[in-house]
């Protein structure tokens, strides 16, 4: 029989389940990331025409949207959600904001049979 002093039982056992939990992380820090390596190189469309969105690995000007079967061009701004990584210099425009809404208050929600709020 193997003797062993509780000290030592103690200390055996944390380790091994200190072990065990580093391992279980350390398999979980490269599982999890390894979509995102996938994922990162592909660019996200969405089609003009049936509103469908879907991946494209390829970075070219025009895609093919696999639902309907038509092109979509990069230069739309609709077609492309998410931009290319930029690897030159470019010039960066800003977009207007929308004017403001006259009274948005007064606007009739779906569930509303009036519009605004009662007069009395």
């Amino acid at each position: 029989m193997i003797e062993l002093d509780i000290r030592w039982a103690l200390l055996l056992y944390t380790a091994v389940v200190g072990a065990v939990i580093v391992g279980i992380w350390i398999y979980t820090e490269f599982t999890v990331y390894r979509p995102q390596r996938f994922l990162g190189t592909q660019y996200l469309w969405r089609c003009t025409f049936c509103g469908y969105s879907y991946l494209d690995d390829r970075d070219d000007t025009l895609s093919q949207c696999p639902r309907c079967g038509s092109y979509n061009a990069a230069e739309d701004r609709h077609a492309r959600l998410v931009p290319p990584p930029k690897t030159t210099a470019s010039v960066v425009t800003v977009e207007e904001p929308p004017p403001p809404r006259k009274n948005p208050s007064l606007r009739k929600r779906p569930h509303q049979r009036r519009r605004g709020p009662r007069k009395h």
